[in-house]
């Protein structure tokens, strides 16, 4: 049991260095918890910029165009590349990974830090290029229009490769830490499957994070120079294929970890093992093979050869058979299980309709003949949301909710944390439904601030956006509350299977020492 709700003296939260070596921590709970305060910083300067565009949508702000075309670009470069590829790798998979497979910390702690490092670099450089001079060409940097914008560019790409390193080192040593020090007798057919997620999803993250790097360099290059691989002469669709080459897969990433995690909560909310425990690791293998494999699938509207998009979207309906088999497992674990109603339930009811939602988009948009229309319009933006706000950031709250307790020492209130998910559901859907709507008139993607809307669909998105900003702070003012609650919170609340259960609440710097 823990003591009364607060960390132990003896905890990684209270430990002797604590207040003078958190930012040069190499205990991978301290770099996690580090990593959770960021990541939540960028979701909120997201936020921000979203709530911006509603209240444009709203009809509240007679703004320029070219102020919300900034806001737009910025807006998704940090919720993409920032927020919705690494944040739960980061946060909650840095903290858990070691506890899960019994080892005292990462393989490579020195690389934990210095991915966080990077990471803060590379969101100074990025906000830096927007206080300075914000570049306003669309968070695709779709040449030339990345060529001949004007703006602090160079900052831009720089802060793009920074983070795109960072990814590379939490990639790797997630990589090295499950191949070398797992316990003994943990074979890899007895990993938990979050561990399984995050495996899978660190080929993706250390393998797209220098791709990344390198590409942003030469786009600055060609800029700079004037000629280039991505330069003034070269063909659009060049930089494009690259550019969703690294991000289709950048979902897949996020969202091969969330489906772990949402598995991992679901055993622990139904006290109740997964069956078909390899069918679920053989479809999570089968959606990172469909994420490297169907990037093409977005370059169809752009004048990719009609049988090349055809070969793209056969690959890109595979999509639902692994999604089928990941669903049917997860709602035969909640059958007849004893399934707690608590906040991390709602959340993840939340994702399973969220990522069924998007599962039914990526059908049309891998249409060759719908697809070629709606792939360039707010339907594929309304999808891209669902994937951020609906399922990657419904998945970090399950998973929050579930294992608040064990961070922290401290319980949150189990019915606070319905209603913000209530909030949080229904927000998200007013937002998105109408996106949808608007993405099948022929709105151009990212476009919807300057739709000519004569069915009042982007104020209804905007009054969404604001009901899942309350949502939010809902869930956040939950979080912070619980840090005065002083009841006694034990090392297991949720009889959960898994080594981190084992251990005390929140855990010693040495984990199982």
């Amino acid at each position: 049991m823990s003591n009364g709700g607060t960390a132990s003296a003896g905890s990684y939260l209270t430990a002797s260095d604590a207040a003078g070596a958190w930012f040069g921590a190499r205990d991978h709970k301290r770099v996690g918890m580090m990593y959770l305060g960021w990541t939540m910083g960028v979701l909120l300067l997201g936020l921000l910029f979203q709530i911006l565009l509603a209240v444009k949508a709203l009809g509240g702000m007679g703004a320029d165009p070219a102020l919300i075309f900034r806001t737009i670009t910025y807006q998704r470069l940090l919720l993409v590349f920032l927020f919705l590829a690494p944040v739960i790798p980061v946060t909650l998979g840095y903290f858990l990974l070691p506890l899960q497979i019994g080892a005292r910390n990462m393989a490579l702690p020195g690389w934990s830090i210095w991915s966080l490092r990077l990471y803060v670099g590379g969101l100074v450089l990025l906000l830096g290029s927007y206080v300075l001079n914000a570049v306003a060409c669309g968070w695709t940097l779709a040449t030339p229009l990345s060529l001949t914008a004007p703006g602090a560019f160079p900052l831009l790409a720089a802060g793009l490769a920074l983070v795109g390193l960072s990814w590379l080192l939490t990639g790797s040593n997630f990589l090295l830490t499950v191949h070398t020090k797992r316990r003994a007798g943990m074979g890899f057919f007895k990993l938990p499957l979050m561990v399984w997620g995050l495996y899978l999803g660190s080929y993706l993250l250390a393998a797209m994070g220098i791709l990344l790097a390198v590409i942003v360099g030469y786009l600055a290059a060609g800029r700079a120079a004037g000629h280039g691989p991505f330069g003034p002469d070269s063909d659009p669709l060049s930089w494009l294929g690259y550019f969703w080459f690294v991000t289709r897969p950048a979902a897949y990433f996020a969202l091969i970890p969330a489906v772990g995690m949402i598995f991992a909560v679901v055993e622990g909310v139904s006290r109740k093992p997964v069956p078909g425990y390899r069918w679920v690791v053989g479809a999570l293998i089968a959606l990172l093979a469909v994420g490297v494999s169907t990037w093409g699938i977005h370059l169809g509207p752009w004048g990719q050869a009609p049988e090349v998009t055809f070969v793209f979207s056969v690959l890109s309906v595979l999509v639902v058979i692994p999604a089928a088999i990941l669903a049917y497992f997860i709602l035969a674990t909640l059958y007849r299980g004893a399934v707690a109603c608590a906040a991390p339930t709602t959340f993840t009811v939340a994702f399973l309709l969220h990522a069924g939602i998007a599962v039914a988009i990526a059908l049309f948009l891998g249409s060759p003949a719908p697809g070629a229309y709606l792939g360039a319009t707010m339907f594929a933006t309304a999808q891209l949301n669902y994937i951020l706000w609906g399922g990657v950031l419904s998945a970090l709250l399950a998973g929050l909710n579930f294992w608040w307790p064990k961070m922290t020492g401290h319980e949150v209130s189990q019915t606070v944390g319905r209603v913000g998910g209530i909030l949080y559901l229904l927000g998200v859907n007013l937002m998105l439904v109408p996106q949808l709507i608007l993405g099948a008139r022929g709105v151009p993607a990212d476009m919807g601030p300057f739709a000519e809307d004569s069915l009042g669909l982007g104020e209804v998105s905007g009054l969404g956006m604001l009901l899942l900003f309350f949502g939010l702070v809902t869930v956040a003012a939950n979080f912070i509350g619980s840090v005065n609650c002083d009841r006694p919170v034990p090392d297991n609340p949720w009889g959960a299977e898994g080594l981190e259960w084992t251990v005390a609440s929140p855990p010693p710097p040495g984990n199982f020492d």
